[in-house]
Order: structure tokens, then sequence, then C-alpha cells
């Protein structure tokens, strides 16, 4: 395998930006480390050339991410992730959206081949349009958190039937008894898992269904979901919102409405973001790592842009933490 900046600047006990101060002529080195570079760099065979570089060896040195919404607390942090896995093997990220629209998926995968040496994707809602035919692209793919059918891509997912059906016990035990859900999009491999895990706890535990209300993920369609859910004749007394956006626009409806978060109704989300813990009264939430998401599957891909033989297809799953705040009655 070629030397990397990286390995060059282990050898070299300099940082990578000092090697690319070095080869960028940067007159900030001095003489003596720009020497040092320099020899540790021939004797590894390390090329600063990324041209030429891609030319011998066939690969663009980039990697390809395409996100459902490629902003916002939880999809940075899955970015950061990945980016971290993609500079370590000296390799960039291009990024782009699909706004949950099958076909700018699909218009994005195209874009991208030729362009990466291979592609994470996460896609929430795969099985319409011409996504699926897109996927024959001669290109390594990992996904995230996507449905994906037949075993010929590596998957990792969140325990998101599990996490869910934490949080929802979790209610019930602390005497809840009525538990509406704000949805996200409909057909999002998210939501449909995370009902599931709502629908199990309430079975289990002795709950009852309260309202439903759609979200789309944003605080926005929360804090509607919560003026509608304020306004019912017979309110639940907790709501389960499928990620931690909605459930904080839903707590900020329920106090203007006048109603005590949780003394009247009780507030759960899920994901964790950093948000959730200075959210008012604090979110109790389902912790998902999702910088360790994005890491892993940006090291699975770069193993699989880089291996002679490609590894068989596996499904991974990284865990959940329950985390009890105030929103709830906890600490």
């Amino acid at each position: 395998m070629a030397a990397t900046i990286r390995d060059v600047a282990e050898e070299a006990d300099v940082s990578a930006t000092t090697v690319s101060r070095v080869f960028n002529h940067d007159h900030l080195v001095n003489p003596e480390t720009r020497e040092r570079v320099l020899q540790v760099a021939q004797r590894m065979g390390y090329s600063p050339n990324a041209t030429a570089r891609s030319l011998s060896n066939g690969r663009t040195r980039s990697v390809g991410v395409i996100l459902p919404a490629p902003h916002g607390e939880f999809f940075s942090e899955l970015i950061r992730g990945l980016d971290e896995a993609v500079q370590e093997s000296d390799h960039f990220l291009l990024i782009a959206g699909s706004h949950y629209d099958p076909e700018e998926g699909a218009s994005a995968l195209e874009s991208m081949a030729g362009r990466v040496d291979g592609l994470v994707v996460m896609m929430p809602r795969m099985r319409s349009g011409p996504l699926p035919q897109a996927l024959d692209l001669d290109l390594p793919i990992v996904f995230v958190n996507s449905e994906v059918e037949g075993g010929r891509f590596d998957l990792y997912s969140m325990e998101n039937r599990a996490g869910a059906t934490h949080v929802v016990r979790h209610m019930i035990e602390r005497g809840r008894s009525e538990i509406a859900v704000i949805t996200g999009p409909p057909g999002s491999y998210d939501v449909e898992r995370r009902l599931k895990g709502d629908h199990q706890a309430l079975r289990d535990h002795g709950g009852t269904e309260g309202a439903m209300v759609e979200g789309d993920f944003t605080q926005k369609s929360g804090y509607e979901a919560g003026q509608q859910i304020a306004a019912l004749d017979r309110r639940p007394d907790a709501v389960f919102a499928c990620n931690d956006y909605m459930a904080i626009g839903a707590m900020l409806a329920f106090q203007e409405a006048g109603i005590r978060v949780p003394d009247e109704i009780a507030v759960a989300g899920f994901d964790d973001i950093t948000s959730a813990r200075y959210a008012n009264p604090p979110l109790t939430t389902v912790e998902v790592p999702v910088y360790e998401l994005g890491r892993q599957a940006g090291e699975r891909l770069l193993h699989r842009v880089q291996a002679s033989t490609p590894p068989e297809p596996k499904q991974f799953t990284v865990s959940h933490e329950l985390k009890v705040r105030a929103s709830t009655g906890g600490p």
C-alpha cells in the first residue's frame, strides 16, 4: 500500500499539516524540518502529486457520502466520524444530500460515479423511484440506516427498535399510561423501526397508544405537532418523538400552551443531540454513538476500497443508551 501523508508525518515526527506545508513550499517550515520530511517521504516512496497518484492506481483519493439532509447536529456528528476515518487514509470527503427524495438520491449516486473511490450512503427511503437501479454502479458502497435487500452491501444500523422500546417502557414505568407519538417522514427506515419499538413497549408493559402526529424530523414540525396534541380534548400524559428536534419543538409548544413538562406531560426523544441536554427541561432521549457510526462506516468503506479481495458484506449494529433527564421526571 502506498505511503500516505500521515505515514510520512508519523515517521518524521511532525504533523500532517507540516508535511503538506513542506510540499507546498511554505516558507514557515524551518529548513531542518523540511529536509527531514523530504528524506522520509523519499525513503517511503510518498508522492504528493495527487493527479499522478490517481493516474497510476486508478483512484481518485476521494470518498463520497450521500445523506438525507447534510446539516444539523446528527448529520454533523456522522460526517465528523466519516471525515476522521477518511483523513487517516489520506482521502477527501465529498458530500451530497438527497433531501429524503429517492430520485434525488439516485441522481446523487450517479453523479458521484467516476469522481469517488467509494460511497457511504444513508437513504431512509429506498423502495421507490429509480434508486434501486442506481445501486448497480461498479463502486464500493457501505450503507448506514438504510433498507438494503439481498445482502449485497455492508450495512451499519442503530438500535432503532430496541432504543424506542427502552424509552417508552421507561415512561410507562414512571406511571405514564397514554403515550402519543410524533413520527417522521412516511417510509423512513428509522421511523418504521422506532414505531415498532413503541408498539412493542405498549404491548408488553400495558401502555395505551395515544395520538399519532406526523412530523418531518425538524423542530418546526415538532412544534406544530405539539400544538395539535395540546389542543386535544383528551391529552395523553406522555409523548415519544422519533427524534430530538421534534421533541424539543413539542416541549416549546406545550410551554406556550401552559402545559407543564413533565408534571402534566412527559416528553422523550431519540438521538441525544447536544441540544437535548440544554433543552428546558433537559430532554430524556436515546443516545446513539453517531460519531462512532460514521467512523466505523468510513473505515469499512476504505477497507473495501483498498483490499485486493473485498470482504463479504456484513451487517453491523451500534448499541444505544437511555439518557433519563428532567423531561420525564428524571434527575
